[in-house]
């Protein structure tokens, strides 16, 4: 099973249990009427929907951020991941200590030889759903995230990176996102559900379209 499969089968059987499921319909679209309703789909027919997601995973019709966030991540392991992410962030790679092993443990992909800067954001709720090649370099400040609230919906993406990879600081990827290997993404830029092809420039701040 996909990590992202998984994800969204832990989080159906969080809302199952906190009573959350009636009105919430799981979809890959931002479509709010699309997909299945979660509180009358079979288990098999819901089994076949899930095996068939790729890269978005829409709730739809679920409670505001403030209340459901943790009826869908859970509560103990977003503030475990927090932690550890927060003391990466300050935490320099030191003679026998490589604080991507950190990352590691909380489920982030991270290849060969790859430096991660401070001050870097992972995601604290899905930080699973996230991949990082070999011999890449992270920017100071860069920001990944794999999940994003609307005003009743979350959404879930994987993030995954090639090799030979610039991230540029304070740039911002958003779930849903693949970057190819050789690629260069300007300072500031922001990704949001794109596919980058190979050796592509990314260009910051004022646009993030790019460019071979």
């Amino acid at each position: 099973m996909k990590e992202l499969e998984r994800a969204v089968v832990k989080a159906i059987r969080r809302l199952r249990n906190s009573g959350k499921l009636r009105g919430v319909r799981l979809s890959n679209s931002h479509n709010h009427n699309s997909g299945v309703d979660l509180a009358s789909v079979s288990d098999e027919d819901l089994k076949k929907y899930i095996g068939k997601v790729s890269k978005t995973v829409y709730f739809h019709g679920v409670e505001p951020a403030k209340r459901s966030w943790h009826q869908i991540n859970g509560l103990i392991r977003p503030m475990i991941s927090a932690g550890i992410i927060e003391l990466g962030k300050v935490l320099p790679y030191l003679p026998g200590l490589d604080k991507n092993n950190l990352y590691r443990v909380i489920g982030v992909k991270i290849g060969k030889d790859t430096t991660i800067a401070p001050r870097v954001q992972f995601d604290y709720f899905h930080p699973e759903l996230i991949e990082i090649g070999d011999k890449c370099l992270v920017g100071d400040a860069a920001k990944f995230w794999t999940h994003d609230y609307g005003i009743d919906n979350f959404l879930m993406g994987p993030i995954k990176i090639g090799n030979h990879v610039k991230i540029g600081s304070e740039s911002v990827i958003g779930p849903a996102t693949t970057i190819g290997d050789n690629v260069q993404v300007n300072f500031g830029a922001f990704i949001y559900g794109k596919n980058i092809p190979d050796n592509a420039v990314v260009k910051g701040r004022e646009r993030s379209r790019y460019e071979r």
